[in-house]
């Protein structure tokens, strides 16, 4: 096989925030935890306590599932203990969340290990000089769940899994693997990058061994300073003939798997998933591996009344399989929020097509200014955590923004907003340039200033509608002309409560209407499901009722109406 090969070395002196490797040693600590909920201790006086007293709770959990704490808004406390493994003490020790809601602050055995703030994305320490190996270990974590954006319930608490990793002092962090085909030269392009971590305190010499089956790699030699990072990176190409390609029908996936070896000893090992595709847009259209591609949806939000927003197994897979193979649907930006990890391996798997969104939301949203250091770390963090999965076509930088003080025909985005979009979509041409680049507007189409949207840097336009979408989408594309329009929420009112609820005549109207427009790349109803709310305009039942199906999946005359909607769409 015939291969072009670069190698780039950068070395900064940082720490690392992801740790990925399915072979390396790990210790579970989700499981019954110690829980207090309380705003009025000192954290002082809540490391004091005899935890033995506390509530008890499941982690991954939220404790608004509870009847005792469902209303319950501010800091609560988890505790627990734990021993490590033996051979343990000689190894780098990291301890691993993979998401807190919403502000997270961690102790063991009463020293403060830091804080982490944003409720999606996951977060670690490195506790080998903090961890005891010969006795129990303390460990309490205080989740805030004051801060809330949007419409959805502010579900509080470890909300996913909590996990001891151990390495030996050189590691690999991540790796990126991009994989796009060249129709036009018959070759897959692949780029592979790594991020290498050395918290030795003297260099090391290491060999960079990836491996994917049928394809011959060369390996990467490396000098890693002590106490530092560092990046190395690689191109080749291949036949396109020898490998099948990740799509909606056939989602095709290959493994990447990578040795990092120092001398003669192997130091750490990671495996990741990957598929070969390309998304890409061409004039006022989408096309994936060359084939134009219309795209059919909802929104999803991650929730449900016996398991909040922690997203098991079970509930993911029974959503997402009647999304795609009832309902027929092949796209969505399925939440305004990060979405879970293993929502993603099975969106993978399924070959379905995702926007991921960070939560910055509405007219308020005090995140809004430009080159916000948090915002970016909320994007970084789903980057690197989510690079290689080739369900995830494209990101948006936020929902809905607009200025508070216009009254709604004349909405347009203040200068802040305007500043804060341009600087998130540039940030995204840093993180990563294989993907799409959106946010979601509502003002498009107002009578305010045309040019007051930041159209330039994103790849498709994506506006919500909640009124004569027809009107909406024909007007945009008047203003804003040459970028496909996706119509990420549509919608006229709530539905109703199942089994009876429909849509209304109105909106199936737009709907079917909307299908006449070629540059129109889909459409996205609100919302596949009803969810926990004290947004105004709830019902009295506490569930926003914009659903196909009910909180707990039951169905809605509405959701047989959207089938057929959707029909008429892939005809």
């Amino acid at each position: 096989m015939d291969s072009k090969w670069t190698i780039w070395i950068t070395f900064l002196i940082a720490f690392s925030y992801r740790a990925q490797s399915q072979q390396l040693s790990e210790q579970s600590l989700s499981g019954t935890w110690r829980f207090l909920a309380d705003n009025s201790l000192t954290e002082k006086e809540v490391m004091a306590m005899d935890y033995a007293v506390w509530d008890t709770l499941q982690v991954p959990g939220n404790w608004d599932t509870r009847a005792r704490y469902s209303e319950y808004v501010g800091k609560g406390y988890y505790q627990r203990t734990f021993t490590l493994p033996e051979g343990w003490n000689q190894k780098q020790i990291r301890l691993h969340f993979d998401a807190v809601y919403e502000t997270a602050k961690v102790w063991l055995n009463g020293e403060f290990l830091g804080k982490h703030v944003g409720g999606y994305t996951p977060f670690e320490f490195n506790i080998t000089d903090k961890v005891d190996a010969s006795k129990a270990n303390s460990l309490v974590v205080m989740a805030d769940n004051t801060y809330k954006r949007g419409a959805w319930w502010a579900w509080g608490g470890i909300s996913r899994d909590v996990t001891l990793k151990v390495n030996e002092e050189v590691r690999l962090v991540y790796q990126y693997i991009s994989a796009e085909p060249d129709f036009e030269e018959e070759i897959i392009r692949f780029a592979l990058k790594f991020k290498l971590e050395n918290n030795g305190t003297r260099d090391r010499q290491v060999r960079i061994d990836p491996s994917i089956k049928g394809v011959d790699i060369n390996p990467i030699q490396a000098v890693l300073p002590a106490n530092a990072t560092a990046f190395a990176q690689t191109t080749f190409e291949t036949r396109l003939a020898d490998f099948k390609l990740w799509d909606t029908e056939r989602p095709t996936l290959y493994k990447l798997e990578t040795s990092l070896v120092s001398g003669e000893n192997v130091m750490d090992q990671v495996v990741d998933k990957f598929g070969i595709r390309k998304f890409e847009v061409r004039g006022e259209q989408f096309y994936l591996n060359n084939n134009p591609v219309r795209m059919n949806g909802v929104n999803r939000v991650h929730d449900h009344p016996d398991f909040g927003n922690t997203e098991p197994d079970h509930l993911v897979r029974q959503d997402m399989l009647d999304i795609k193979y009832s309902l027929g649907c092949n796209f969505a930006r399925l939440m305004h929020a990060p979405l879970a990890e293993n929502l993603l391996d099975f969106c993978d798997s399924i070959g379905f097509l995702l926007v991921e969104e960070i939560p910055v939301w509405g007219a308020d949203d005090p995140q809004t200014f430009p080159d916000n250091p948090l915002t970016k770390q909320w994007l970084r963090e789903m980057v690197e955590r989510d690079f290689n999965h080739p369900s995830v076509v494209a990101y948006s930088v936020g929902n809905e923004l607009r200025d508070p003080n216009v009254p709604w025909p004349e909405k347009v985005l203040t200068t802040e907003q305007f500043e804060y979009i341009q600087s998130m979509l540039g940030y995204l041409d840093i993180l990563d340039t294989t993907r799409l680049k959106t946010y979601v507007s509502l003002t498009t189409y107002r009578n305010g200033a045309i040019g007051n949207e930041p159209y330039g840097k994103v790849d498709f336009i994506s506006i919500n509608s909640y009124g004569d979408a027809l009107k909406h989408a024909k007007l945009t594309h008047e203003r804003f002309p040459g970028k496909p329009i996706f119509i990420s929420e549509i919608g006229k009112a709530q539905i109703g409560p199942a089994p009876d609820a429909e849509l209304g005549p109105e909106l199936m109207g737009y709907i079917r209407a909307l299908t006449n427009l070629p540059y129109v790349t889909g459409v996205a109803i609100w919302s596949y499901n009803d969810y926990r709310s004290n947004y105004k305009g709830t019902p009295e039942s506490g569930f926003r009722e914009w659903g196909l199906v009910d909180e707990r999946r039951n169905r809605k005359k509405a959701y047989y109406q959207y089938k057929k909607l959707i029909k008429s769409w892939k005809e």
